[in-house]
């Protein structure tokens, strides 16, 4: 009868144990539950009301908390308009699903030939068609039209707030400064003498086509002030020739959570052609004002290209853009 009796008092005891492990495993908050409920009957069984009342102070100071404390990424990175960061940094590559933004935009050519003579306009929008898969379109041109791109496209996370793959169809055509040679009016320098081989301040056309854009939007954010970003574009197919190579590369930098400054600079090479005068290098600095959740404004900078030929300067072609950008949704 001895050995029954303990041998019925151990498997009580492993069933009860069992019991209280999957109990306590199910989930985090219900073991702090159970905790909860057993220093409440402690409380009791001391004859006290005080631990009673410590549990439920305990119990009061979580729940504001979680009301009040708003962590610094959601699960997921999947933020509402409510939670979306300030800080540029915070924000994810991607838009959550049912997240909305629109940017618009107007801007100057403002080199030093042609100033304020020519405009360009741009709206833009962005929206999150899945959690962490966001649709891309817009509408961008420059110098009276005589630039212009119309796109639509898709960027998808590959590793979530790290990596992206981005693709967008583009219709449009570039347009390029005219330069001064001997058969064209040159402008003059102080001194009255023709500026050969620089820009003349007109812009020409170029031919329209069809392109399909590669991109793998990259941000490596080594501090919350600091980022490093690169690969939004990447490869161009362009449906009338051979595809183009355009690497991008910059920093981003958030000094305070309303500003962020970004300078970056994209590598132009038509047709793969490496030689020195078949490639651009167009860069860019933007500066942004965030005073809330839902609304951006700032302005770009840009040098059309940093890597001239012989006889021209940098500085000699630059664009200036104004933007507002704002987001709405759940």
């Amino acid at each position: 009868m001895l050995s029954q009796s303990r041998a019925l008092r151990g498997a009580l005891v492993l069933m009860m144990s069992l019991g209280y492990v999957a109990y306590t495993g199910h989930t985090h908050s219900a073991f702090a539950k159970g905790d909860d409920d057993e220093e409440d009957d402690g409380g009791g069984d001391d004859g006290g009301d005080d631990g009673g009342g410590k549990g439920d102070e305990g119990d009061g100071d979580e729940e504001p908390e979680e009301e009040e404390g708003q962590p610094p990424v959601t699960a997921g990175g999947l933020f509402t308009l409510k939670s979306y960061p300030i800080r540029e940094l915070s924000r994810p590559l991607t838009l959550t699903q049912g997240l909305f933004q629109a940017r618009f935009g107007v801007g100057f050519d403002v080199s030093s030939e042609s100033a304020f003579e020519s405009v360009g306009i741009n709206a833009e929008g962005r929206y999150g068609f899945r959690d962490n898969v966001t649709g891309l379109f817009g509408l961008t041109d420059a110098f009276n039209f005589k630039q212009f791109g119309v796109y639509a496209g898709v960027e998808a996370a590959i590793a979530y707030d790290l990596l992206d793959f981005r693709a967008a169809f583009r219709f449009g055509r570039a347009a390029s400064a005219e330069i001064c040679t001997p058969t064209v009016n040159c402008p003059m320098d102080a001194m009255g003498m023709e500026l050969t081989g620089k820009p003349t301040g007109t812009y020409l056309k170029g031919d329209l086509g069809a392109h399909i854009d590669i991109g793998f939007p990259f941000r490596y954010v080594a501090k919350p002030e600091i980022a490093i970003v690169a690969l939004d574009t990447l490869i161009t197919i362009d449906f009338d020739g051979k595809p183009d190579l355009n690497p991008s590369l910059g920093i981003s930098t958030n000094p305070v959570a309303a500003l962020s400054v970004v300078i970056f600079a994209q590598l132009q090479i038509a047709d793969f052609k490496t030689d020195d005068g078949f490639f651009t290098v167009p860069a860019t600095a933007r500066v942004q004002f965030s005073p809330n959740q839902k609304f951006d404004i700032g302005a770009e900078f840009t040098f059309l290209n940093v890597k001239p030929p012989d006889g021209q300067k940098f500085y000699d072609s630059r664009f200036l853009n104004f933007f507002v950008q704002f987001r709405a949704g759940k």
